[in-house]
């Protein structure tokens, strides 16, 4: 992500938070929640599981609202994979959390829509209260592409830019360029000019 922070500096202020649930099965590896309950101690996570069991969301909301309360406001979201399908169910949570009360963009590379059964809540109506830009791979293996473009269609007005990659954050200058247009676009939106 180097050469787009690089590129997005001069009119955007990062603010970097890592997901609190340690992943038992890979050192140094985090989760923002887990797809299965307690399977012989080790928690997981693949995002093709369908589950009825989200352990460790609740857990990872809370961090987020105290995280936004005690160093926010911010202006919006750019993640990641897993990151990126929290942050799409935390748009469908802003008109009830005041501390989310502030966002009105995020950039979702390799996102997709949760498939847990608890989650459904947050895709039933389409997120509108944000605008959004989407990046995904169009050879990604970890993530299947219909479940980016499926997470994609949960928006109002979603902008889209595939790419021919794989599951990683692009630092073309077409994906430089989008991400600059949009938050450029987004500042003269909420700040004017």
């Amino acid at each position: 992500t180097g050469g787009l922070r690089k590129a997005l500096k001069s009119i955007a202020d990062f603010e970097f938070v890592c997901a609190p649930h340690a992943v038992q099965s890979e050192e140094g590896s985090f989760s923002w929640f887990y797809s299965n309950p307690s399977t012989h101690d080790r928690l997981t996570y693949n995002c093709t599981d369908t589950s009825s069991e989200d352990p460790g969301f609740p857990e990872s909301v809370e961090f987020l609202v105290k995280h936004f309360e005690k160093l926010g406001p911010f202006d919006g979201i750019m993640a990641f994979s897993q990151g990126a399908c929290l942050s799409s169910m935390l748009a469908a949570m802003k008109p009830s959390t005041p501390a989310f009360s502030h966002l009105s963009f995020m950039i979702l590379f390799c996102g997709f829509q949760s498939r847990i059964t608890k989650h459904e809540i947050y895709y039933k109506e389409p997120i509108g209260c944000v605008r959004s830009l989407h990046v995904y791979g169009k050879t990604d293996a970890v993530i299947p592409t219909d479940m980016s473009e499926k997470l994609v269609k949960s928006f109002v007005d979603p902008e889209t830019m595939p790419h021919d990659g794989g599951h990683f954050v692009p630092s073309s200058a077409a994906v430089r360029s989008t991400c600059k247009d949009f938050l450029l676009q987004e500042l003269r939106l909420k700040y004017g000019s």
